[in-house]
């Protein structure tokens, strides 16, 4: 028997025990005790023991694999042998080459891919390869830490608000949001720098000091308040989260 599994299916999520989860479902057993490689499924009748091994197949020949394929334990039970990346690898054409071979066996051989292609899947499916393909999961797109700054240079203090909760629960440190305000205040002060010495011996528009809705002198002050608010958190006085919404809600 030849089972390839193709992605990965998104109810087997186990971050402690990821494989032998994996392996235990794939293989129709129950993760039950665990000893030296051996998961063991006892039924009403009597105890079954199947062996579970993990190769390597950079390490496992073409013949040993038919080998595996063709001799039976002593025991007569069936095996169950695992091969991760092995069809997509420098020996995937030899593989492809035996899959009539494995399907024919007596033991159960299990392939996990990544993604495989239409060439090698064309050729399992005519070998009779049983296949099962999972459709890749959409990875969330982390917190966008530039928003914040955006919101807080046109001072939407609700809305810096709610970022900031957003970012917090994304993983974010606080020290990452105080670092990025700060960046945006710095770098707020250097274009007013700019534009202010662009504008000597001409007549400043009437709004020209606060763009953004913050005065230079705002800015100046924020930029003192978020360091001393990042010294005080790290000594003692308060864990930042908090003194970062404080000073949220006082923009």
């Amino acid at each position: 028997m030849m089972k390839v599994i193709v992605g990965t299916p998104p109810q087997q999520a186990n971050p402690k025990f990821p494989e032998e989860n994996s392996l235990a479902r794939l293989a129709g057993l129950q993760p039950g005790r665990e000893t030296q490689g051996l998961f063991r499924r006892e039924t009403s009748d009597s105890p079954a023991v199947l062996m579970v091994e993990d190769l390597s197949w950079e390490k496992t020949s073409i013949d040993e694999v038919l080998a595996m394929a063709t001799t039976m334990s002593l025991m007569g039970d069936m095996s169950i042998f695992r091969f991760s990346g092995a069809l997509s690898g420098e020996l995937a054409d030899e593989f492809l080459d035996i899959a009539k071979d494995l399907v024919a066996s007596p033991h159960q051989f299990i392939f996990t891919e990544d993604k495989l292609l239409k060439r090698p899947t064309d050729i399992l499916t005519k070998a009779g390869v049983e296949l099962v393909v999972y459709p890749a999961t959409k990875k969330e797109e982390g917190f966008n830490m530039f928003s914040i700054t955006s919101t807080f240079a046109v001072r939407d203090r609700k809305k810096l608000w709610l970022q900031m909760h957003e970012a917090l629960r994304a993983g974010a440190v606080p020290e990452a949001i105080a670092g990025m305000l700060h960046w945006k205040v710095r770098d707020m002060l250097a274009h007013r720098s700019s534009s202010e010495g662009g504008l000597q011996g001409e007549r400043k528009p009437s709004n020209s000091t606060r763009p953004a809705g913050y005065s230079t002198e705002e800015l100046r002050d924020i930029s003192s308040r978020l360091v001393v608010l990042y010294h005080d958190s790290h000594r003692g006085a308060g864990d930042l989260a908090l003194l970062l919404e404080r000073f949220v809600l006082m923009l």
